[in-house]
Order: structure tokens, then sequence, then C-alpha cells
């Protein structure tokens, strides 16, 4: 019977009542089933493997030593910046993007595990990324061979460790410097094992202690520092080992110069190094002169107690003289005010004396110039009753200033405020002063304001005051100058100011014009003379009446004296 002539075939496990087709369609069915578990299960495999390889950050690649061709995984395209699933491409164009210094050293190991020399390839190099810059890499890998021993085909991994060679760089980096310090620090630097062998030591360790240049390490410590077995830096070594940290631990040696040598040390624990024990570093300063140093002050510290101690019973003893001379001098300054005021209180109570002949003179010569009982017969005697008139009236004028600075120096001088038309002052001040300041040919101007309060003050004195600061004024001013009085309201009360063109003062010059008898040095002081009594006579004046007095001054330009007076309340008012 032919094939086709057979119809369909029945499985054995068909039930006997099924039809044909449908248990064909079944096993198909099932068929397809589990193809697709297989596929799946494929796929799962693939998803695992990529994420095993994705989790190192490593890719794979498959190449074929004979035809030169090269398999590169999705996952190592993507670490160097490339897309795609996969890349088909040789091992030529992939020694294009290894590193111009890398080349001959990969291509040197890849050689040997080819040639059975290594069991394992495994090379670190730079490979070019997508953009240029060049990433290390680590790859490994594992050939096929044939019969003959012959590579066939390899296969391995290869991942990205360019921040790992980063660490690496930053950390040698780092250690070189550290130990570049440890060699150049200006202390003693000793780093000491478990076993008390020195592990390291800078050169200002070997020069310390008398050795050759890099022959420190692998001896004992005691060797080098010369300390007998119990002493005290064995016990803080112990101590350090335990994780105290030891500070300005002082050690004493004995110098082979002779004396003693004093070491300063601190000491901590380095944590292990991988694989290895822990170490205690050691920092020491030699403080030999130093120790000498405070040793020599304390000396001289003590030297100078001793020394303060006697200088201060010398200035205790001075103290005292120098107080007794004090008390003397107090004594004598008591003696000498006394004297003072007898002679003010004697200066005072000549005014009666001193004003009655001059008053006589001062009369009789008036009397003879205006020839009151008859002619004087010959016309000069009018002409000396005319100088001695005027040199009485100066010489009371001289006085009356005199007596009036002892009267307020022996405070005698008394004042009456009460309230006053400050025009009336100022209209017989001007009056008395016109004369000499026409001979003169110096202009006086006036300005009172028409606001003018009533002040409060001795009449007498503020046209005392008012007279000397003119005549001051007018003495003080070259000829064809000005002299100008203005009188205002103030806020505290009414403000007189006088002002003049003349030659000015300086400050020193204010200074001495101030002082009872000071005059300021000039052609003007000498021609016009004085007794320099005029502006310390204003200001004790002012100050009696509760006012205050400013100066302002310049040399060649003139000054102005400003006085404020306290005005008149309405209870002042009579």
């Amino acid at each position: 019977m032919r094939l086709a002539e057979k119809g369909p075939q029945v499985p054995a496990n068909a039930a006997p009542d099924e039809d044909p087709q449908d248990t064909i369609r079944r096993l198909e069915r099932r068929i397809a089933e589990l193809e697709t578990a297989r596929a799946r299960t494929a796929q799962d495999r693939e998803e695992l493997f990529t994420l095993a390889m994705r989790g190192p950050n490593e890719g794979l690649w498959d190449w074929n030593p004979v035809t030169k061709e090269l398999f590169l995984s999705a996952r190592l395209l993507s670490i160097l910046g490339f897309e795609g699933d996969t890349l088909r491409t040789s091992s030529h164009e992939w020694l294009k993007l290894v590193h111009p210094d890398d080349r001959a050293h990969y291509e040197a190991t890849v050689a040997e595990h080819l040639k059975g020399i290594t069991d394992h390839f495994e090379c670190e190099y730079r490979v070019a990324d997508r953009v240029g810059n060049f990433r290390w890499m680590l790859a490994r890998g594992l050939a096929q061979r044939g019969p003959d021993g012959i590579a066939n085909r390899m296969v391995g991994s290869i991942g990205d460790i360019t921040e790992l060679k980063r660490r690496e760089m930053v950390l040698r980096d780092s250690e070189a410097r550290f130990r570049s310090l440890i060699r150049t620090a200006g202390s003693i630097i000793l780093v000491l094992g478990e076993d008390g062998t020195i592990q390291e030591a800078n050169r200002e360790a070997e020069r310390a202690f008398g050795l050759e240049p890099g022959t420190a390490a692998g001896r004992s410590w005691r060797a080098v520092i010369g300390e007998q077995r119990g002493g005290p830096f064995a016990f803080q070594l112990v101590a350090a080992m335990t994780g105290h940290e030891i500070r300005n631990f002082e050690q004493s040696l004995p110098d082979p110069a002779g004396g003693e040598r004093v070491l300063l040390w601190n000491m901590n624990r380095l944590p292990p190094a991988e694989g290895g024990t822990p170490a205690i570093i050691c920092v020491g300063q030699d403080i030999t002169r130093r120790k000498r140093a405070e040793l020599a002050l304390r000396q001289a510290h003590d030297d100078l107690e001793a020394r303060v101690e006697e200088r201060t019973r010398a200035l205790m003893q001075e103290i005292q003289e120098r107080r007794r001379a004090e008390e003397a001098l107090l004594h004598a300054k008591e003696q000498a005010e006394l004297a003072n005021r007898a002679k003010s209180d004697f200066l005072a109570n000549m005014s009666h004396e001193l004003r009655t002949p001059l008053n006589a003179i001062i009369g009789f010569s008036s009397m003879m110039e205006s020839e009151i009982i008859g002619p004087l017969g010959h016309p000069k005697y009018r002409e000396y009753a005319t100088v001695i008139g005027a040199s009485g009236q100066h010489l009371l004028a001289v006085i009356n200033d005199i007596l009036d600075v002892a009267k307020i120096e022996a405070g005698k001088l008394e004042v009456h405020p009460q309230p006053m038309d400050v025009r009336d002052a100022v209209d017989s001040s001007v009056m008395l002063i016109a004369e000499r300041a026409g001979e003169g040919r110096i202009t006086v101007v006036t300005d009172i304001a028409e606001d003018t309060p009533l002040l409060l003050g001795d009449p007498t004195r503020v046209k005392q005051i008012l007279l000397n600061l003119l005549s001051n004024a007018v003495k003080f001013t070259p000829a064809g100058g000005t002299v100008s009085l203005r009188v205002q309201p103030d806020a505290a009360g009414v403000r007189i100011e006088v002002s003049d063109t003349g030659i000015g003062m300086s400050a020193e010059g204010i200074r001495v014009a101030l002082t009872p008898f000071g005059q300021v040095d000039s052609q003007l002081t000498r021609r016009a003379g004085g007794t320099g009594l005029g502006l310390p006579l204003v200001r004790s004046f002012v100050d009696m009446l509760g006012g205050s007095m400013g100066i302002e001054s310049r040399e060649g330009e003139g000054t102005t004296v400003r006085i404020i007076l306290p005005a008149a309340g309405n209870g002042d008012v009579e």
C-alpha cells in the first residue's frame, strides 16, 4: 500500500474514539507551547546573563583568531558610549581604539595566551570611547583550542575600571605626598611595628640618632634610641598600641657629647593596612635647647624676683620720702596762697588810698586847665595841666583795672544784676571811644536789633565790658579800618559781637591775651601800650554775670569777640 493511501496516523495515546484530526491539532498546540516555553527559557537565561554582566559594568566579546572576526555585545558597546545591540568587527579595528602606549602590551598579552604560556588572558589597557576620551578597561578571556592545541576561538569579558584607576592614582599621589612630608619634615618621625622594629624613618630621625641614610628600617627602636628595657618610652608604646593617644611625652636620654638630651614625643596607633598589622607613628622633637632656656629663664626669674623685692623696699622708702616732701610742698603752697591772699587783700584795701590822691591830681589839673580861680599867666601851664589830667585819667584807669583784678582774686568784687537796656551801655561806650577812633581814622558801626530784649546785668560792668572790647578793637585796627558792634537776640539771651578788621591773633595769641597782664607781641601793641588786663577782666565779668564768651581771630584778618549774656525774665523787671 502506498503511503498516500494510508491516511492520518493516530497516536498511540489517542483515545479510541478520538477523531484523528483533533488529535493532530492537539499535538500541534502542545508542540507550539513547548516551543514558546523553550524560547522564554532562553530569553530568561539571556536576560539573567545580561543582568549578571551589567552589575560589574562588564560586556562580552567573542573573537576568532584565525579570521580575526570580533563580536562585541550591546553592553560592551554601551560602556564605550556606542549605540546598538551587537557589533561584528575585526580585531584590527578594535586595535585602533587601544591607546598607542598600551597596544604593544595588549598584543603581547594576547599572544602569550594564544601560545599557551598563560592559562587565562587578563590585561589592563586604555580604549577610546565614542567622543575620543580614553577609558581604562580590564579584559579577561579564555581561548578554545582544537585537537592540535591551536586556539580557534577566544571569548571573554571587558569592564570599565577608569574610576578604580583614578582612585588608585589619587591614593598613590596621596601616599607619595605623605612620604614626601615625612622625609622633609623637621620633626623626628618613626613608624614602629608591633615587634618594635622600625618600618619607616625620615631624614630627621636618621640625623638625630646618627644613622646612615636608609639604614633605620628593620632595626629595633631600642638599638636606635638607646633606651633600656622597662624604660618610659616602652611604657608609652604599650599605651599607644592599646589605642591611647600620647601627647607631649618628654624623654630624657644621655647626650653623647655629655649632659642630658630631652625629646618631646607624640604617639598614635595607625590602622592596619590590608593584610598587615597595626603600627605606631612616633613624632618627636629635640627640645634640649628649650629645656635649657627654660632652666635659665627660671633662674633669671628667681634673680629678678629677688631684685624686685629689693627694689620694692627701696621704692617704698623713696615713696615715704616723697610723701614727706609733698607734705612739705603742700605746706609751702598753703603758705604761698596765704601770702597771695594777703597781697590781694592789701591791693583791695589800697583802693581808697590810691584813688584819693589821683582824684585830687585830676581835679586840680582840671581847675588849672579851666583857670577857675584866675589866669595862670603862661600858656604853657595850660598844656602841662592837660597832660597832668590825661595822665591821671590813664593812671586811674590802670589802677582801677588792677584793683578789679585784685578784688576778683580776693573774691571781694560784687556785681548787682538787674534788668537793663543794653542800648544805654552801647551809646555811652561808643561816645567814650569815638574821639580815639576818630584820631585813628577808624569807622565805628553799631547795629542793635529792634527785638533785642532786656538783659540781666550790672550796668557798670556791662559798660566796662563794652568799653574794653571797643578800646582793644580800636587799638589794634590800623587806620582806615572798621570796628563793628552788633547786638541781637539769642536763644540763650542777648548776643553782643565786637568785630574789627585789625591785625588779628593766632590761637597761641588768643591764649596769651586771655592771661592777666599778657600781651600779644606786635608793633601796634608796643605803640599803643596797655596793661593786658582788658580781655581777662571782660571774661571775669561775663562769668560773674552768668554769660559765655568766645573769640574768633586770624592773623591779618581781624578779630571777633562774641559774648552772650542772659536775658531778663518777666519776673526780673521791676
